[in-house]
Parts: structure tokens; C-alpha cells; sequence
């Protein structure tokens, strides 16, 4: 606003009275309309972007292309709050914070403009006072329906399949990662029960070699055992016929 009065008084001051009247009625634009305004003038691309993104919306209702419709309506969701998010970075790099109604009512205009080819062109005039402006067409400019850049819609349908593509694989890619891990886990485990066993078994069998070992030594002293017992009943029997013989004579 000072600004405003600085121009008015230099036009004064160079004889312009048609000039200093006009540039006294300029409107203070509303915080919305003033971060639009610095939108337009900053980044002309992305309201080329959006324009382009409309247009391509309009052309698939147009041909009742449902497959283009859904792809079309999640980039305009992306869009729209890309678009968003940018604004209210910028305002704040400038010592404005935009409160929520303010962002909404941001959100709503870019809503027009994607239905509106019309409001997308005030937009990137930069001259917006207010957002309720875009309601009063009398007041807009004549201007020609905009030339759609066909080779950058392509490219930014493109470069959202892309994003799409993109993001499926990185899902796929994460779940193969967690059932991997899950596999590698279950394999692990089953390792452990493996060794586990296979000691089991080691015990078992040097547990089965000390049976088998006692078995042979027992065995020998039976052997030796039955040697001795019929050494002694053959002594046994010598001595009672030899008493017997003594007791006949």
C-alpha cells in the first residue's frame, strides 16, 4: 500500500492524473490473492501445469475415457496439494503465515481453475485483488482459450506413470524384503533344530557305544566266570568219588 502511494504521487508529480487515479483504485489484494499473485509471478510453470492438467480432465469427461478420469483425478489431487504446500512456503519465505481458511480458500481456487479454463488465465495474469474476483467475470480480461502444450502433458502423464510404476515397485520390493527376512528367520530356526538333533543324536550313539562296550566286558566275565565254575564242579566231582571210594574200602 505504501508502494501504491509512492506511484500515485510520482504520477502526480509527472502530470498523469488519468494515471494516478487508476493506480489510486488498485485494490489491497487479500492474503490469498496476494500469494496467488506471487504464484504467478514466480513460478509461471506451474500454473501451466495445472492449466494443462484441466484441459486433459476435460477431454477424457468429454470422451467418457473412465481409465483417463482416475488417473487424471489422482494427479489432480497431487497436484492441487503440491500446489498447496507451495504456496505456503512461499508466503511464509516472505514473513506470512497462511492460516487454514486462507489455504483453503487457495485450494478451492485451484479447484476452478482445473474445471475453469478461464480462471487459470486470471491466475497467471497476476493481478488478483480477491478470490471472490473469480466469480465476477466482468471484470476479467479478454483472452483467447488456452493453448494446451500437448508435449508437456504428455510428458507429465508420462512422468506420473512413472511416479506410479515407481511406487508399485518400491511396494513390491519391500514386501519381497519382509518376506525374505521372514524366511531367513524360519531357516535359521530350523538350523538350530537341526543342530539341536544332530547332538541329540551324537549323544545318543556315544551312549549306545559305552552299552555296546559294557556288553563285551560282561560278556568276558561271564566267559570266564563259567571257565572257573566248571573247573570247581569237575574238582567237586573228582573229590566225592575219591570219598566215596575210601569209605567203600
Amino acid at each position: 500500500m505504501a508502494a501504491r502511494t509512492e506511484y500515485v504521487r510520482a504520477a502526480k508529480d509527472a502530470g498523469d492524473k488519468e494515471a494516478a487515479a487508476k493506480i489510486g483504485k488498485l485494490r489491497k489484494p487479500s492474503q490469498a490473492a496476494w500469494v496467488l499473485n506471487l504464484l504467478a509471478r514466480r513460478e509461471p510453470a506451474e500454473l501451466q501445469r495445472l492449466g494443462n492438467l484441466g484441459a486433459a480432465l476435460r477431454d477424457a469427461h468429454g470422451r467418457f475415457d473412465g481409465d483417463s478420469i482416475r488417473d487424471l483425478s489422482k494427479q489432480r489431487h497431487q497436484v492441487i496439494r503440491a500446489l498447496v504446500a507451495q504456496v505456503r512456503a512461499m508466503a511464509l519465505g516472505e514473513g506470512q503465515k497462511l492460516s487454514d481458511t486462507v489455504l483453503r480458500d487457495i485450494e478451492a481456487v485451484f479447484t476452478k481453475a482445473l474445471a475453469d479454463p478461464a480462471v487459470t488465465e486470471v491466475l497467471k495474469a497476476g493481478t488478483l485483488a480477491a478470490t471472490t474476483d473469480l466469480t465476477e467475470q466482468e471484470g476479467w480480461p479478454e483472452t483467447p482459450e488456452p493453448v494446451v502444450d500437448e508435449v508437456a502433458q504428455r510428458r507429465e502423464q508420462r512422468a506420473e506413470r512413472r511416479r506410479q510404476e515407481l511406487g508399485r515397485a518400491r511396494a513390491e520390493a519391500q514386501h519381497t524384503s519382509e518376506v525374505r527376512d521372514r524366511a531367513q528367520n524360519a531357516l535359521a530356526q530350523a538350523e538350530q533344530k537341526a543342530e539341536r538333533a544332530a547332538r541329540a543324536v551324537a549323544e545318543l550313539e556315544a551312549e549306545l557305544e559305552r552299552a555296546r562296550s559294557t556288553e563285551k566286558e560282561t560278556g568276558s566275565e561271564v566267559r570266564e566266570a563259567r571257565t572257573v565254575f566248571r573247573t570247581a564242579e569237575k574238582a567237586a566231582e573228582r573229590a566225592r568219588r575219591a570219598l566215596e571210594s575210601l569209605e567203600n574200602s
